[in-house]
């Protein structure tokens, strides 16, 4: 068996957690933002935040998706991420 491959999908998993995490933090902030725009009297703003919230939960949930599918190329996506990211 070759050692690489239960390292990447442990890089993709733990991709995942963060994903998660991340996205539930987005969640309860957005929710309080809209909730305080809404009581202020600014509606429109509110059911914007509302809606592109709505969006980004479910943009999510397809990456989430896809890392689970592909936990190798995720990884290895990140990986490229973070280097080209170090480099600049």
């Amino acid at each position: 068996m070759i050692p690489f491959i239960p390292a990447g999908a442990s890089v993709g998993l733990r991709i995942l957690k963060t994903l998660y995490k991340g996205k539930r933090k987005i969640g309860k902030a957005s929710a309080i933002v809209a909730d305080k725009a809404g009581k202020a009297g600014f509606t429109g703003t509110s059911k914007a935040i509302t809606g592109a919230s709505k969006k980004i939960h479910s943009g999510s949930k397809i990456v989430g998706k896809t890392i689970k599918k592909y936990p190798k190329g995720s990884s290895f996506a990140g990986g490229v991420a973070a280097v080209s990211f170090l480099d600049d």
